[in-house]
């Protein structure tokens, strides 16, 4: 585990195999760091040709870390193990301002982990943790308790499909972490409203918030969300189905800020909810809907976005049953013509040639069209 990685303890394995198993498989391969190492080594005193490979223990702290940022956490928490001066070089601030759990895919993730990371680096220094990869769902209170004590200038944090996690440790995070400007909180369903509503409170900088599956949100923490987030750009509430008309058009009325907005598979959200909220934010450039009305809802509802998002940069839209909306898509690409990404997919079909042909042509912008099967339930 990575947190028996950062032991301070010599190692006794010969250079060789710790120039190939640490240095020559991720470094190596990279020619500007290889001529370096080179041009050094050539300086150097010489030596026999039976330590020739300990060369490696005369490298200056400078050259080590300029290898070490090529690594990714698990390989750098590995080299911490090799000798002292790569554990001290190891621990330098640098590398350590930004966490991933979320790659680590070789062992789960669990609070000792967590703890022991971020209690030996300069938590100080830490400016995003993500806890979000399948590796970290055994996640709990605890370390958010050590993360919020530790980590005072945090700016963001991801957690997602932990069920372990509650609006206890959310409420410490935005306690201890006043500068918190990005929360990712997808599938989390412990944390209730009181824990969200604590957190907009206090996080007066919070630009970005995702509780996408969390089955407590209603319209409550949306008004509190419009009423205390003013910098809010980015906000995921999709499978939210507790939120209405009146949450939304809260956001519309408060949050004039927002850019990006995801509301897939929220259906209490009508059609004259969306044309108020729509109406009211024409300056939105990314919107994704999840519709799952049949016919003239579908089309009624596209006809809204088309009419009102003129500046959709993205737009991703999903139906459970394809419905005749050809002529819609086309209208919405003629009226937004500053579109990069396209996104429609049904259940059972995908777009035809020739509609993908039409949208490109009457929106020169298009990067990408998104027409696959893959569906978001």
């Amino acid at each position: 585990m990575i947190c028996g990685c950062l032991s301070n303890r010599s190692d006794k394995t010969s250079w060789p195999s710790l120039k190939r198993t640490f240095i020559g498989e991720n470094v190596f391969q990279k020619g500007s760091i290889s001529a370096d190492i080179h041009e050094y080594f050539c300086c150097l005193p010489d030596i026999s040709q039976k330590y020739t490979e300990e060369k490696w223990c005369y490298l200056p702290d400078a050259l080590l870390l300029r290898i070490f940022t090529h690594l990714d956490m698990e390989d750098l928490s590995r080299m911490s193990r090799v000798c002292k001066q790569w554990y001290r070089v190891s621990l330098d601030a640098n590398f350590w301002r930004s966490i991933d759990f979320s790659l680590c895919k070789r062992k789960r993730i669990r609070d000792i982990t967590v703890i022991c990371l971020v209690s030996r680096v300069s938590s100080s220094s830490i400016a995003h943790i993500d806890l979000s990869g399948p590796t970290c769902s055994r996640i709990t209170n605890i370390s958010l308790f050590h993360i919020a004590r530790q980590c005072p200038k945090l700016r963001k944090l991801y957690i997602s499909n932990s069920n372990r996690v509650t609006s206890t440790g959310i409420e410490m995070i935005a306690r201890h972490c006043p500068y918190i400007e990005v929360l990712g909180l997808s599938k989390c369903p412990m944390i209730l409203n009181r824990g969200l509503g604590f957190v907009v409170r206090r996080s007066k900088m919070l630009c970005e918030l995702d509780v996408s599956g969390c089955v407590w949100v209603t319209d409550g923490v949306l008004v509190e969300i419009s009423q205390q987030c003013r910098y809010l750009t980015y906000l995921n509430i999709e499978g939210c189905k507790k939120v209405s008309d009146t949450g939304l058009i809260s956001l519309a009325n408060f949050c004039s800020s927002l850019k990006h907005i995801n509301l897939r598979n929220t259906k209490q959200i009508t059609n004259d909810g969306m044309q108020q909220f729509l109406s009211k934010l024409p300056d939105l450039e990314g919107l994704e809907i999840g519709l799952v009305r049949k016919g003239r809802g579908t089309a009624a509802m596209l006809n809204i976005v088309a009419t009102h998002c003129t500046n959709l940069t993205f737009f991703d839209y999903q139906d459970c049953v394809p419905t005749a909306v050809e002529d819609v898509l086309c209208q919405i690409a003629e009226q937004c013509q500053g579109l990069r990404y396209l996104g429609v997919r049904h259940q059972r079909e995908t777009l035809p040639n020739n509609l993908v042909l039409s949208l490109t042509e009457r929106c020169p912008s298009l990067l990408k069209i998104d027409a696959s099967l893959r569906f978001y339930i």
